[in-house]
């Protein structure tokens, strides 16, 4: 299980927006849902915000311990 709560605790920070990074980038709406959403995002895509933020990949997905239930 993964969050990119990071990401979403950068942006807010920073006073922006998870629609306004995918429209700088031009990632597509689903990508927009799919991290706010805590979905799988294509590693591709997660890179190009790393690097388009100049962050660490941990500074945009927490990988969560896995929890038995």
């Amino acid at each position: 299980m993964f969050t990119f709560q990071p990401l979403r605790d950068y942006l807010d920070l920073k006073g922006l927006s998870v629609k306004r990074l995918m429209k700088e980038l031009g990632f597509s709406t689903n990508v927009a849902v799919a991290l706010n959403n805590d979905r799988e995002v294509r590693l591709e895509h997660i890179a190009k915000i790393c690097n388009h933020l100049d962050l660490p990949i941990e500074s945009v997905v927490e990988i969560l311990p896995k929890t038995d239930a």
